[in-house]
């Protein structure tokens, strides 16, 4: 095969057409053959792919007008005008003059006119670098963090914010307690301000580009993560300590996980499951919530104990979706039927919001989440994850 080759050609030359004129030929029909149908690059020759001009800029109303449809009605006094040129492969430009009865001007200028808005629409496609923030606030240890924009632009680089449709959902007015109704109000309030993403109009094909920033008790971020559906690209950040930011960090991640089944429990449908990766939830202390019935996994790092700082790349985050994938796929085969799975996560936030955002509605069981609660003395189930 030929190699690709640089080097300069000229426009082809037809019958005096002007240079400018054909240029814009060219780039309105994006160097392909203008025919309904073919539309074979003409700026390199098939099939060695050597480079070279390959195309015959044909005239709609000939040249002359004892030519093919040389003296059909409307004959333009300028007949070399960008109008009345079509970009054809040589093929198609013997067919159409060979037979003008059946490509008559009418159906030569609708294959131009097609074809150039088809061109004009494709190459106006851009990356589309908007993203929406979403930013979930509520009391951790009776304290919140403030989000700045300035940070959140910092953190979604090459892309940019769209100020203008952030959705902020501001837990911290709600009165934290152990309370049954906590929970009711915060994911009501979760509920209502995440449906306000799906009326945010996009372009035809596209999809709602969103980047999540939340710092809040670990069950509601589940179950915010439950809620942002396969609809949306959804782009997840992580508050680093050190230094303090919402970047990734852009080398290569390392942490690595593993699933292990602590024990085998009397009832294949009581199954427990432990996230013990930013901090540690012994199965000792699971009682009297996990009981002697109950089958226990647990997801913790791989080659070091369970830390805050694991996740610092997007990488990290990607290989615990992989892990947590596997681990419920094998649940799901191991204890066939199960419709709850008891969740016990101590994790960094993205990593919440992604549990929730994983789970596959029809197909995996219920996510009953447990949560540290010193004033409830200790673990206590709070939101089961259910909802299509």
């Amino acid at each position: 095969m030929v190699r690709k080759t640089d080097y300069t050609f000229s426009l082809r030359r037809a019958r005096n057409i002007p240079r400018h004129t054909s240029l814009f030929l060219y780039t309105q029909a994006g160097g392909r053959c203008e025919f309904d149908g073919c539309n074979k690059y003409l700026l390199e020759h098939y099939p060695t792919e050597a480079l070279g001009n390959f195309a015959e800029q044909a005239h709609i109303y000939a040249f002359s007008e004892s030519g093919p449809r040389g003296m059909e009605l409307a004959r333009p006094d300028d007949i070399n005008s960008l109008s009345n040129l079509i970009l054809l492969c040589p093929a198609c430009h013997h067919l159409v003059d060979s037979n003008p009865r059946d490509f008559p001007v009418s159906v030569l200028k609708r294959f131009k006119r097609d074809h150039e808005e088809r061109i004009f629409d494709l190459t106006g496609l851009s990356k589309d670098r908007g993203t929406v923030p979403l930013v979930l606030r509520g009391l951790v240890a009776g304290r919140t963090v403030d989000i700045s924009d300035e940070q959140m632009q910092v953190a979604v680089v090459p892309n940019h914010l769209k100020r203008r449709d952030k959705i902020e959902i501001d837990l911290t007015a709600i009165p934290d307690s152990a309370r049954e109704s906590f929970w009711q109000t915060a994911t009501a309030t979760i509920d209502r301000q995440v449906g306000k993403l799906y009326s945010i109009p996009v372009r035809p094909g596209r999809a709602l580009h969103v980047s999540v920033f939340a710092i809040a008790p670990i069950p509601l971020l589940v179950y915010l993560g439950s809620r942002l559906s396969d609809k949306l690209e959804v782009e997840l950040y992580q508050r680093h300590r050190n230094p303090e930011s919402w970047e990734w960090q852009s080398e290569p991640g390392r942490s690595a996980y593993v699933t292990t089944r602590l024990r085998e429990g009397s009832d294949p449908q009581c199954v427990a499951l432990l996230l013990n990766l930013s901090g540690t939830n012994e199965s000792e202390a699971l009682s009297p919530h996990v009981d002697a019935r109950f089958s226990v996994y647990e997801i913790t790092l791989k080659g070091c104990e369970a830390n805050q700082l694991f996740l610092a790349r997007r990488s990290d985050l990607s290989r615990f979706h992989d892990e947590y994938i596997r681990c419920i796929s094998m649940i799901r085969r191991v204890h066939a039927g199960l419709k709850v799975l008891h969740l016990f996560p101590a994790v960094p936030a993205p990593v919440a919001v992604l549990i929730g955002r994983s789970r596959l509605p029809k197909v995996d069981p219920a996510l009953l989440v447990y949560d540290r609660d010193k004033r409830a003395g200790g673990l206590v189930p709070t939101l089961e994850i259910t909802a299509t």
